[in-house]
């Protein structure tokens, strides 16, 4: 094959699924990049060579904790006495529940 005399840029065509193209917008997302700008790095990185990717934290979003929380506040209110300790494993199952019927 003859080398193209063509300068830079080059275009790329690159087939994926849907799948596949979703979970590589994600990875790019979490760098903080365009896709096109991760797999550009990571197609122009030497054999051998750690691409050089920004690396990420993955974020843990608990929204459950608060509506646990809220909960024993709650029923706290209704139910002097009962203690948080004895309150928390029954509203947990509660609320594990509704969520499963959900």
């Amino acid at each position: 094959m003859t080398e193209s005399n063509r300068s830079l840029p080059v275009r790329v065509d690159l087939r994926l699924t849907v799948e596949e193209r979703n979970y590589l917008t994600s990875e790019a997302d979490k760098r903080g990049m365009s896709r096109q700008d991760m797999l550009r790095q990571l197609v122009l990185t030497p054999e051998g060579q750690r691409s050089p990717l920004p690396g990420y934290k993955p974020v843990v979003v608990s929204k459950g904790r608060d509506a646990i929380d809220r909960a024993i506040v709650a029923v706290s209110r209704q139910y002097n006495g009962i203690p948080r300790h004895q309150l928390e494993p029954i509203i947990c199952t509660v609320i594990c529940a509704l969520a499963a019927e959900g």
